[in-house]
């Protein structure tokens, strides 16, 4: 795949997550914390979620491109490695609004129970998306070709690093349309707009 053209969809799609969770402040505290129904998560949960997955992600990224001594190598285009390009597809909505493969989620990422936790979610994901559009400009800087980034999913694949952004930003993805059909079933409608193939 062409290089400047996975960047420039990799921003909008972090430009387009960032409108909609900038969206979520508008709506009542009590939709955001509230359960849609048994074993299922909340608004801020989803969140939370978000939080623990990208951070792991994020520390790596920041880490790899900060590094004066890493090897970086520039490319015109990418080509996805094998493993981290199907987990990145299993990841992707459709443009349907379907999810392709349902992923269990690991206990070690599952929302936090601790409430004291989640007023802050929304604006710990603010924030996370804005570092994660830092982090982006700085591997193009530096030729986005980078160091390998172990998974979340399996930790013996390692990801090469714009597939680490891809993996990540189509994880967020996913969890938008999560949001979206947790608000419908609480009463309030959030229409989903992000969809990317891969």
């Amino acid at each position: 795949m062409d290089s400047e053209a996975l960047v420039r969809d990799l921003r909008n799609d972090l430009a387009d997550h960032m409108r909609r969770r900038r969206t979520l402040r508008e709506l009542p505290w009590g939709q955001l914390e509230r359960r849609p129904g048994p074993g299922r998560w909340s608004v801020l949960e989803v969140c939370e979620h978000l939080n623990v997955l990208g951070g792991h992600y994020l520390r790596h990224l920041r880490k790899a491109y900060a590094d004066p001594y890493a090897r970086f190598v520039r490319a015109s285009t990418h080509e996805p490695g094998r493993w981290s390009g199907l987990l990145t597809r299993t990841m992707l909505p459709q443009k349907d609004g379907s999810i392709p493969m349902r992923v269990r989620t690991l206990w070690l990422f599952e929302p936090r129970q601790a409430p004291a936790k989640r007023p802050g979610a929304l604006d710990d994901l603010l924030g996370q998306v804005e570092t994660f559009q830092a982090v982006l400009d700085q591997a193009v800087q530096r030729c986005f070709e980078g160091p390998r980034i172990t998974s979340t999913l399996v930790p013996v694949i390692r990801f090469k690093a714009p597939d680490a952004f891809r993996f990540t930003i189509a994880h967020q993805g996913r969890h938008l349309l999560r949001i979206d059909r947790t608000l419908e079933a609480l009463g309030a409608p959030f229409t989903v707009t992000w969809a990317r193939t891969a």
